[in-house]
């Protein structure tokens, strides 16, 4: 039986591979069905599932370092990338299984407004965290709102992500995007920093900490929680079609999640959790510890077991109405969630 599991492997649709690449689809794959399926779960091969994110956050790190993927044999490939066009691309073209990202990304490549106007069948499954942890950082010689009429404003991309919680900002402020400032696409928040340096840029939201903000001479503007309450952001995502058909292995994946989460929000662990994280933050506690604390701050933190923050995604929507980006209540937030993943996965955990 060893022998046997040794020599096969799963590939994430499912499909029965022998070791020397080819697809078994004779008669011998009922046979090899019904034995794996005697084998004790650790001793059958892996799925591996391809995962696109910008930052691997204090969820996914506990899910890999503490061994909930490969409880449910998972293994995981983890890409990171610094703007949203890549990430939703390679989505798109089956490069990534699944994202984890920002409601707003997921929703407005759905639609066809993203970098790529095509519209895009995606559903999110999982929930992550919760609220805006973004800042306005202006360039020195902005001192108020008003100063930024005229202006550029450094953004990942125009219409999606924390550009659009920018536009709402300045919105309530009296200054409307296109008419007293203009955004451009640079990348992600070092590019923007960057931008900002240069004098390409006067200002960009940012999630950098205050101190890297005032080495580099800029200041903070507004704070995005003084705006916006719910925000659904580090979201298991992915195309519909990919979740249908490896509805076994999302669940799994979920239920990972979920325990992850649930592990990480036992104050217990602190002290194992803060050490496992000195290894994303290369030695630095302070920002170990931050970035502990941040994973469980109530307004801020991951959600509760992982769950789907569907206010946060309605606050998505809205946000994008107030930007002009959205016809006013045509779109509901139940449209791109499915939570029969999460549901299932969650009736096999204890309370």
């Amino acid at each position: 039986m060893h022998r046997l599991a040794s020599h096969i492997l799963t590939s994430a649709d499912g499909n029965w591979i022998s070791a020397c690449g080819r697809s078994t689809n004779e008669t011998t794959e009922g046979s090899v069905a019904a034995a794996l399926a005697l084998l004790p779960i650790e001793l059958m091969a892996q799925n591996l599932i391809k995962i696109g994110l910008f930052n691997r956050d204090a969820a996914i790190i506990t899910a890999v370092e503490k061994g909930f993927l490969k409880q449910e044999n998972i293994g995981v490939e983890i890409n990171t990338v610094t703007d949203s066009p890549t990430l939703l691309r390679n989505l798109i073209k089956g490069n990534y299984d699944l994202i984890l990202n920002n409601a707003d990304n997921v929703i407005a490549w759905a639609e066809g407004q993203g970098e790529d106007p095509q519209k895009n069948d995606f559903v999110i499954f999982l929930g992550g965290s919760q609220g805006v942890d973004q800042k306005l950082v202006v360039a020195p010689g902005i001192d108020d709102f008003a100063d930024l009429k005229g202006k550029l404003l450094a953004a990942d991309a125009v219409t999606t992500g924390y550009a659009v919680v920018a536009v709402y900002i300045l919105k309530k402020h009296g200054l409307e995007w296109k008419k007293d400032y203009q955004m451009k696409s640079f990348g992600n928040t070092g590019a923007r920093a960057n931008a900002m340096t240069r004098g390409d840029a006067s200002g960009a939201m940012m999630s950098m900490p205050d101190e890297d903000i005032a080495k580099r001479g800029f200041k903070v503007l507004a704070r995005s929680e003084d705006y916006v309450k719910n925000y659904a952001r580090g979201l298991g995502a992915t195309r519909r079609v990919w979740a249908n058909a490896n509805e076994e292995l999302v669940v799994r994946f979920n239920r990972a999640m979920i325990r992850a989460t649930d592990w990480l929000q036992d104050k217990k662990n602190k002290e194992d959790a803060v050490q496992m994280l000195l290894g994303e933050t290369k030695g630095n506690k302070a920002r170990a510890e931050a970035m502990y604390n941040g994973a469980l701050s109530p307004t801020m933190g991951l959600t509760p077991r992982s769950r789907i923050d569907m206010a946060g995604i309605r606050t998505v929507i809205e946000l994008r109405e107030a930007a002009g980006l959205m016809k006013p209540g045509e779109f509901k937030a139940e449209k791109y969630v499915d939570e029969r993943f999460y549901n299932k996965a969650l009736a096999t955990l204890a309370k």
